[in-house]
């Protein structure tokens, strides 16, 4: 509001200086009245534009019929009018806003004197008329463009906030569940083969009392290294950039395999990493492996044979991990849901391709990952 009421007192004050300026006019006080009239109306200049331009049009008609020797201000407020119409209407407004104004100059130029518009001269003059109407209107239109322009951006740029939001919660997400689901899953088989030996009625007393305890450090062992790999997170997730510096492929995989061993899988490993592959595809390799003896030891459970392979292959690098049926019925842990969907996933984003599914002997995951970038 105060913005449109400064705009009608600039324009009320050049109006002033206009008329005192300007020659002196055998109306004095309609003169006043319809310049004051021109200049005050521009108050509703960004409220009702459509009202205000057909204000300032009766306006300039009224004025060149009462004063048509003086200087007024109708025609520069039925200007900035129909800018204000441009940028807030749509075309069919507009194109009526735009006749309706330029009929009403070309009244005033025809009734001041009509041989201007006559012959050649009369065609530029024509022209030069409907520019000056029509330069308004082009003005309006850009600013409109503008702002429709830094609205669209800032949508944009709101939609990829949120894009990347929901990527990095699925990311955590992966990260959380590669870091922690294997040694939750060791700790569990652990606590079944801890609880199993405590309750063997036909092994000594001492025996199945030892057999506990190793299962008990086994489950310490995991939880301790459990909670290392937790605040490894946490400080990942308050300092993202130092993420790289945490990671380590090659010690991913051997602590993996050696949790799994611990755990009561018979790993038989054959690991190389090209130490010139990129850091995010070595570490996708050492989730898929990681993840892949999390899987084994859910499903198939302590004593299941397992064997892993990571090795160049065509310019690729080959990532298979096979392990047997269970070596008894309901050894395996629920599903999560979120284990080879995650790797799936990890595995795409890099342009490979992940196949799970039975084999002859048991289950397979077998992973190919491009060493260059197609």
């Amino acid at each position: 509001m105060r913005a449109d009421l400064g705009i009608a007192v600039v324009a009320a004050l050049i109006g002033a200086v206009t008329i005192y300026l300007g020659v002196p006019s055998d109306r004095p006080v309609e003169q006043w009245v319809l310049v004051m009239a021109s200049a005050l109306a521009l108050v509703l200049v960004r409220r009702a534009a459509l009202l205000l331009l057909g204000i300032e049009v009766v306006l300039v008609v009224a004025t060149d019929f009462l004063l048509p020797y003086g200087m007024h201000i109708a025609p520069l407020a039925a200007g900035i009018a129909l800018g204000a119409v441009a940028y807030r209407h749509g075309r069919a407004v507009i194109t009526i806003g735009f006749l309706v104004t330029f009929a009403a100059v070309l009244l005033t130029v025809i009734r001041n004197d009509a041989e201007l518009l006559s012959g050649a001269n009369g065609v530029i003059r024509l022209l030069s008329l409907t520019a000056a109407v029509g330069a308004p209107v082009a003005f309006g239109r850009y600013l409109a463009g503008l702002v429709r322009s830094k609205a669209e951006a800032e949508e944009r740029a709101k939609a990829e906030r949120e894009s990347s939001r929901l990527a990095e919660r699925a990311r955590i997400s992966n990260d959380v569940h590669d870091l922690v689901a294997h040694h939750v899953s060791a700790i569990a088989m652990r606590a079944g083969s801890a609880r199993y030996a405590a309750r063997q009625g036909t092994a000594p007393e001492t025996q199945r009392l030892d057999e506990a305890a190793v299962a008990l450090d086994a489950i310490h062992t995991s939880a301790g290294q459990a909670l290392v790999d937790l605040r490894g997170m946490l400080h990942v997730l308050r300092d993202p950039v130092g993420s790289e510096l945490l990671m380590n492929p090659e010690k991913m995989i051997s602590d993996a395999v050696d949790r799994s061993r611990e755990a009561g899988l018979v790993v038989a490993a054959g690991t190389e990493l090209p130490a010139e592959a990129p850091l995010a595809l070595r570490v996708t390799a050492a989730r898929v492996v990681q993840e892949a003896l999390t899987n084994a030891l859910k499903h198939a459970g302590p004593g299941a044979d397992v064997t892993v392979a990571v090795r160049r292959h065509d310019g690729d690098l080959r990532i298979d991990v096979a392990n047997t049926l269970p070596v008894r019925s309901g050894a395996g842990l629920p599903a999560s849901g979120h284990g080879l969907a995650g790797m799936r996933h990890r595995v795409e984003i890099l342009g490979g391709t992940l196949t799970a599914g039975p084999v002859a002997d048991g289950w397979q995951v077998a992973v190919t990952l491009p060493l260059v970038a197609s």
